[in-house]
């Protein structure tokens, strides 16, 4: 099998992120796992539409949330600009954002974040003035799109990727911990693992981010660390969600996908179907896991019955391309 290119990875990793969104969205937010279990079946294995009555009623199998549109209006930015233009992106999201209606189920679900953004354009504030105080993941999610784009400059991605995490997110540890993950995706786009990648990372990092933050570039070398120490392990593999906690806080979310990407180093979907099966906000969890896990396989990596189910697939798949052509 040919070696795997950073193009095949950079792919990979948007690829994976998308699948990652579109599993999560039929089980999403169920927080009781027998109540999960009941309603799926004891292991979910594909894509489900989600029951009548739930989150993101309405959507199809395959579809992805309203995280996944927002992280295609920066994609498809990038793929026809060639670069990241922020007032490209921006004028993107503003029409997009002009279609919803600031409640939670003004389009597919409406997340906290993106609702104080809405409110904050509705009363005329300028883009740099929007981004509220949520703790959720959305930014780090987005943010692989970038890193796909500029992982051979992982100085300038870093610039690129915290300028937009600040679109729509202001807490200076959620900002720290979101560029920590979008870096992590270039490390392994890169050819590397997050063996011991803090040094990498705070070195690419350190002109956007306070030293009063700088530790958390070294959480996920510290989680490789553990994953994959055989002394220590987690049976069922799942329960790392329940570990780390099941509930929005990226502080959650993305050391829960730290740890099942290194557990299952090279297996794409042993890894994002435990993020998934792990209830909770899984639908975060497997779109984390799945740009990690994604950038280590490479889209050849990812079976092909998940991309085959994505509803947008062709327009992913047209862009991831011309996104990642910049790579080797």
């Amino acid at each position: 099998m040919p070696e795997l290119t950073r193009k095949d990875r950079a792919v990979g990793a948007i690829v994976g992120m998308y699948v990652g969104d579109a599993l999560g969205l039929g089980p999403h937010w169920y927080y009781d796992l027998k109540e999960l279990r009941a309603e799926f079946g004891e292991w979910i294995t594909d894509y489900h539409a989600p029951k009548p009555g739930r989150y993101h009623d309405g959507c199809k199998a395959g579809d992805v949330s309203q995280t996944g549109q927002v992280s295609m209006l920066l994609l498809a930015s990038l793929a026809d600009k060639g670069e990241y233009e922020e007032a490209d992106f921006t004028g993107r999201l503003d029409e997009f954002l002009g279609t919803l209606d600031g409640t939670p189920g003004g389009g597919r679900y409406t997340d906290i974040a993106m609702r104080e953004v809405w409110e904050a354009r509705r009363a005329g504030m300028d883009w740099h003035e929007v981004a509220g105080m949520s703790d959720s993941g959305e930014a780090a999610i987005r943010g692989v799109m970038l890193a796909a784009r500029y992982a051979h400059k992982p100085r300038d991605l870093a610039a690129h990727a915290m300028a937009n995490i600040h679109l729509t997110h202001a807490e200076p540890f959620v900002k720290a911990q979101s560029l920590a993950f979008v870096l992590s995706v270039c490390r392994i786009i890169r050819g590397k693992s997050l063996e011991s990648a803090g040094k990498s990372l705070m070195g690419w990092a350190q002109h956007e981010v306070d030293r009063a933050l700088i530790d958390v570039f070294l959480q996920p070398g510290f989680v490789h660390a553990a994953a994959t120490n055989p002394e220590i392990t987690v049976e069922p593999a799942h329960s790392v969600a329940q570990i780390y906690g099941l509930a929005c806080q990226l502080g959650f979310m993305v050391p829960a996908a730290y740890w099942l990407s290194s557990a299952f180093t090279g297996d794409f979907e042993t890894a994002v179907l435990n993020a998934i099966n792990g209830g909770g906000n899984n639908m975060a969890r497997a779109c984390l896991t799945g740009a990690l896990s994604g950038a280590q396989v490479g889209i050849q990596g990812i079976p092909q019955r998940f991309i085959d189910g994505l509803v947008d697939k062709d327009e992913i798949l047209v862009n991831a391309e011309k996104v990642a052509s910049v790579l080797k």
